[in-house]
């Protein structure tokens, strides 16, 4: 039989081992950055086509349990009054051979693999932040805010969504379109870190030659944080909505936009878009384009943090976060809207003119800054996961 004492020795060795071996694990962690690919295109899908118009639009209520899980903000969340509807909008629309389509959901965001096309399209979150969550199968983002995984509601969104989109392609006919968009500085969005903002507002109307309208496209950065966090609730881009045509909501370049706290939201955004569309022309024939392609991004820590702790964040970004997405650009007759899957600040809304940028689209890559302020650590750099590489890979910034 082996002594106690030099079975207690033998025992001691093997856990000063194995403690060190844990101990060089976690210094190569926080100093070797793990090989993760990244910041190249992938799969993509195209369509495009020039002719008569047709289209057609659907709204179609999330389903959604007796307190459902709420996106938004840390931790998890449960909503006590669920009295106000969340909804799936689409448009579909065709010119010649080329059908596309574009959909919001009130939600906050879009998460990885939710939606990948088989049709050339654009899928955006409203960004509402008390709209239903857990919708992201990941239970770090459930924590930082997108809602703790389940999925029960993600199958009660993508229902929602699959059969808006399936509505509106079954009620395609003639059409005709309008389009309007201007700076409005003077608009509620106000800035709220480093860099300008992107006031415009922009707005596409479809109609049947009858005169009746079919739905109205609105794109516009400013975060949807003025619910109660407690409800459930599609903020202001749902106030914009009423019982007839859908009005389909989408962010612009959202990341660095807040909005006033003592005066309407919607009701002056609304007043805006007749004004812009009041002498647009109509037309019964135009171009419809579509190209998406998946993009994947390389995770890098902010400067942010601590010199010592960046190699380990960037490290864990690249564990903890999904790092592809579909990135879309539609062109819908005299506009072409640029999806971005994430927050993108102004300034990269500005420079993209005289595409449209639209935010929180095809997926969810985080804040994206301009990398002169990412790299001064400035404005939203520091709630980036993917650094600076991140604007170039989407191309909102030459190389």
């Amino acid at each position: 039989m082996v002594p106690a004492a030099v079975s207690r020795r033998a025992a001691g060795g093997s856990l000063k081992k194995a403690l060190f071996i844990v101990a060089l694990l976690v210094v190569a962690f926080c100093a070797i950055p793990l090989p993760v690919p990244g910041g190249e295109k992938r799969q993509s899908w195209q369509v495009s086509g020039t002719g008569p118009l047709r289209a057609g639009a659907a709204r179609v209520r999330i389903e959604l349990p007796e307190h459902p899980i709420l996106a938004g903000y840390a931790g998890h969340r449960r909503a006590r009054d669920t009295s106000q509807p969340v909804y799936a909008r689409a448009i579909a629309i065709e010119a010649g051979t080329a059908r596309t389509f574009v959909a919001s959901i009130d939600t906050l965001l879009i998460p990885p693999r939710f939606w990948k096309p088989d049709v050339c399209g654009m899928v955006a979150a409203t960004h509402t932040h008390t709209g239903p969550g857990g919708l992201w199968d990941n239970l770090a983002a459930g924590w930082f805010g997108a809602g703790e995984p389940d999925e029960t509601q993600r199958w009660a969104v993508k229902r929602a969504l699959d059969e808006a989109v399936r509505q509106a392609e079954a009620a395609l006919g003639p059409a005709e379109l309008q389009m309007g968009r201007e700076l409005w500085p003077q608009g509620p969005a106000q800035v709220r870190s480093g860099g300008p903002i992107d006031p415009e507002l922009a707005a596409v109307r479809l109609r049947r030659p009858s005169g009746r309208t079919i739905a109205t496209l609105v794109v516009y950065a400013m975060h949807p944080t003025s619910a109660d966090h407690d409800v459930l609730s599609a903020d202001w881009p749902g106030q914009l909505d009423d019982a007839g045509a859908p009005t389909i909501v989408l962010q612009g370049a959202v990341g660095n936009t807040t909005w006033p706290r003592t005066s309407s939201l919607a009701q002056p955004i609304a007043v805006k878009i007749e004004e812009l569309l009041e002498d647009a022309p109509w037309l019964s024939e135009a171009p419809i384009e579509c190209f998406a392609s998946e993009v994947s991004a390389k995770p890098q820590a902010s400067r942010r943090v601590p010199l010592g702790l960046r190699t380990a964040v960037t490290n864990l970004f690249g564990l903890a976060f999904e790092k592809t997405a579909v990135q879309a650009r539609l062109r819908l007759g005299p506009v072409t809207l640029l999806g971005v899957p994430g927050e993108p600040v102004g300034e990269l809304g500005l420079r993209a003119r005289p595409n449209v940028v639209v935010g929180l689209a095809g997926g969810y890559l985080g804040y994206v800054e301009t990398p002169d302020r990412w790299e001064a650590g400035g404005g939203e750099s520091a709630k980036t996961y993917f650094g600076p590489g991140l604007a170039h890979t989407l191309g909102l910034w030459p190389q």
